[in-house]
């Protein structure tokens, strides 16, 4: 089943939440007082997480309005549709559009929503039929506060030591080779399946 997920920009204050500036400073060895790398340590902050959390198909933290839209849903009532991102914490709404092209608004609490983004009908129930198209489930993603995994923490602080120690497209005089590494490392285990 072809799907797209909907990107949702970061929201304000979300890579704060996850890796304070200040826990940026002490990575980076700066002086916890100077300024003047504040806003590009952010700018390099987000970009790392939002590197691992594509990498993974994760959110580190929460985060509320996903949506996914396919064309159509499944007939089995044992076929799942898979939301993409990680953990899934609540599907917030659900429609289609029927056979007469118009909007059906379905009862999220007709779901249930496995950790690792799967959805499927409630048991003993089935999806819903008349399904013509336009499919869209917005839902909410993401550990709580302070619950991201460790490993992944670290895969950000070595993503934001790369950018940081190479801020220019083009190194010269240095050795070659794959630097961040280690953050491949650390996320392999967070992965999502590819079916």
């Amino acid at each position: 089943m072809l799907f797209e997920l909907g990107h949702v920009p970061m929201p304000d204050g979300y890579g704060d939440d996850i890796l304070p500036l200040d826990d940026c400073k002490a990575h980076l060895s700066l002086d916890a007082e100077d300024d003047e790398f504040d806003q590009l340590v952010a700018a390099l902050r987000d970009a790392a997480i939002e590197l691992v959390e594509r990498h993974c198909g994760t959110k580190l933290g929460p985060v509320t309005g996903l949506t996914w839209q396919a064309e159509g849903l499944p007939t089995r009532s044992i076929d799942h549709v898979r939301l993409s991102i990680r953990p899934v914490t609540q599907i917030t709404a659900i429609s289609w559009r029927n056979s007469a092209g118009d909007e059906v608004a379905g009862d999220p609490e007709a779901f249930r929503v496995k950790v690792d983004g799967r959805v499927l009908p409630l048991v003993g129930s089935e999806w819903p039929t008349g399904v013509a198209g336009e499919v869209t489930i917005t839902f909410d993603a993401g550990y709580a506060e302070g619950e991201a995994p460790p490993a992944l923490l670290s895969a950000v602080r070595l993503m934001l030591g790369h950018l940081f120690l190479n801020r220019e497209a083009v190194v010269s005089g240095a050795a070659s080779g794959e630097v961040p590494l280690g953050v491949t490392a650390l996320c392999r285990p967070f992965r999502m399946p590819v079916i």
